[in-house]
């Protein structure tokens, strides 16, 4: 109990960890280089512990990698872009569930089954590792892109807490059907006071579009602006729109809501809220919205104070790659990903039908 007060918080857990051979004891001096050739004894219940003895507990490795894991590599890859000993951020690919639905047949094709191939086990000593790494939120499963993983308990509780107080920061690209309107203006200095990952430059000039409409009764703020248009044969008045989205909330469809329902602009390729007719016809490569950038407080350095700072400050330049210092001082990551190649193939194609069309009517 002394070992581990959450695992074996009654003496029933302690009782069915030694029955189980999961706590094993060492009574000479223990070999650090080569311990697996040091001779360990089953504890009982029961079993005194003397000045000098080693308690330990015992488990079971799966093939190298993390405990608990029994199943074959699922058949599709999971790219991580930023990893460390507390956590990591991956690249989900469209079409995968985090999480299987009871019933939802979804098999090995989830990003909870593939993360243990994916990312690597903390190094020892990593205080509270989890058992297995774990999702801290969720992306739709048409949606692409930038994922959390947790890797330790105290990461898991510091990535929720900082979801809950809106602190992650996170920045979408879609293709819309249409053009959309224009709406309430907010300058970037604006945008960036709100909350969103904007950045205020120089002059602050830069124009953004803002949406303040509740969903499900709970407020639901997006900031948004075109990147480019493109011309479609299948899209309303043949145009589709490149947009960067920046949600202030996270709202179950907020981005997917706020495109059909606001602006009259669906995503292509989102069969829920496309309002169908001819926009079934953009369906073809699927939903056209991905997470391409997020900017969130590193959920282990800045939770110690000086002494995270002081264990950061100590890390190697290549320990550094992608954590920066913010201005408050506190330790930061930034992940950034290219947008799918589907996006720049869906506008060509879209493209060149209708350049064909109109070239053959004239």
């Amino acid at each position: 109990m002394m070992l581990d007060p959450d695992e074996y918080s009654t003496r029933s857990h302690a009782r069915k960890a030694c029955r189980k051979a999961n706590i094993i004891i060492h009574r000479e001096d223990l070999d650090l280089v080569n311990i697996e050739d040091n001779e360990w004894i089953r504890c009982r219940t029961g079993d005194r512990i003397f000045p000098g003895d080693v308690l330990a507990k015992q488990v079971r490795m799966g093939d190298g990698k993390f405990p608990s894991m029994r199943h074959p590599r699922p058949p599709f890859d999971l790219p991580v872009i930023f990893e460390d000993d507390h956590f990591a951020i991956v690249d989900k690919p469209a079409g995968i569930v985090v999480y299987a639905n009871r019933g939802g047949g979804h098999g090995m094709m989830t990003v909870r089954a593939a993360i243990t191939f994916a990312v690597k086990p903390s190094r020892p000593g990593t205080y509270s590792i989890l058992r297995r790494p774990q999702p801290v939120h969720r992306l739709d499963k048409a949606t692409s892109g930038l994922l959390l993983i947790a890797k330790t308990k105290p990461s898991m509780i510091n990535l929720s807490y900082q979801f809950r107080d809106r602190k992650i920061k996170k920045t979408y690209t879609a293709i819309v059907n249409g053009i959309p309107p224009p709406g309430d203006a907010i300058s970037a200095v604006e945008a960036h006071r709100l909350g969103v990952d904007v950045d205020p430059g120089v002059n602050g000039k830069d124009e953004w579009q803002i949406i303040d409409h509740a969903l499900d009764e709970k407020s639901a703020v997006t900031v948004w602006k075109v990147i480019k248009s493109s011309k479609s044969i299948h899209a309303r008045d043949n145009v589709l729109t490149s947009i960067e989205l920046k949600p202030k909330t996270g709202r179950f469809h907020q981005l997917r809501r706020h495109m059909s329902w606001v602006l009259d602009c669906p995503i292509a390729g989102d069969d829920k809220y496309d309002g169908g007719g001819d926009a079934m016809r953009l369906r073809g490569e699927g939903l056209h919205l991905c997470s391409n950038k997020v900017t969130l407080e590193h959920p282990s350095y800045n939770d110690m104070e000086e002494e995270g700072i002081a264990i950061f400050q100590q890390l190697s330049e290549k320990e550094k790659e992608g954590l920066w210092m913010s201005p408050e001082g506190k330790v930061m990551v930034t992940a950034c990903i290219d947008i799918p190649d589907k996006f720049e193939s869906f506008i060509s194609e879209e493209n060149n039908g209708y350049i064909k069309q109109t070239s053959e009517e004239v």
